[in-house]
């Protein structure tokens, strides 16, 4: 069941999510939950996760793309993530909290611009065809990147979402955090009505 949102809230919970590098369900959640200790922090080292107010979520931040002189997609505003903050909470072994996943944007398949240039934009897509030399090594003395994701730092995973009689309605895609990112998880908080999965 969805909450209505007012433009001044998506306002505050976007300024607030870029200010803190969370997603934009984390920051909503946050506005909309009253605390009883404001002192108390609002995130955590990914190896020291706390109990809270609010449910805890792995989370690993990314810089936002850079876009150049490039013109913004209409749908994601740049940021290359799902226009409406959508995140999956996919679980994790040894008692740690689930991990984050963020949602694509699937108009502009990530990159967050509004057109794509033929020779590639040097940023990832979800369709791997439009990332023609984004992933060339021409400097040999250059440290080889990840081998598991390029040195992306994560990878795209496509999903399906199934309505209440388990019926699939929408092909997604995922940004999932590569193993090689574990040093900058940090543990943030969300609110399980903004966070499906």
């Amino acid at each position: 069941m969805s909450r209505h949102v007012s433009n001044d809230l998506k306002a505050r919970a976007r300024a607030l999510a870029a200010r803190e590098q969370i997603p934009y369900s984390a920051a909503l959640a946050r506005l909309r939950t009253p605390r009883d200790q404001a002192a108390q922090p609002t995130d955590t080292a990914a190896g020291k996760p706390t109990r809270f107010l609010l449910p805890e979520y792995l989370y690993v931040p990314f810089e936002a793309s850079d876009l150049g002189d490039a013109r913004p997609c209409d749908s994601c505003e740049g940021s290359g993530l799902d226009a409406e903050g959508r995140t999956f909470a996919q679980p994790t072994d040894g008692g740690r909290p689930p991990l984050l996943v963020e949602v694509v944007c699937s108009k502009c398949e990530g990159c967050g611009r509004a057109e794509h240039a033929e020779d590639g934009c040097g940023r990832p897509h979800t369709d791997p065809d439009m990332d023609d030399g984004l992933y060339d090594e021409d400097d040999e003395d250059e440290e080889s990147p990840c081998y598991s994701c390029a040195g992306r730092e994560f990878n795209y995973m496509q999903a399906v979402v199934s309505d209440e009689q388990g019926e699939p309605v929408e092909v997604i895609y995922l940004r999932l955090p590569c193993g090689c990112t574990e040093d900058r998880m940090r543990v943030i908080h969300g609110d399980l009505i903004e966070v499906a999965g």
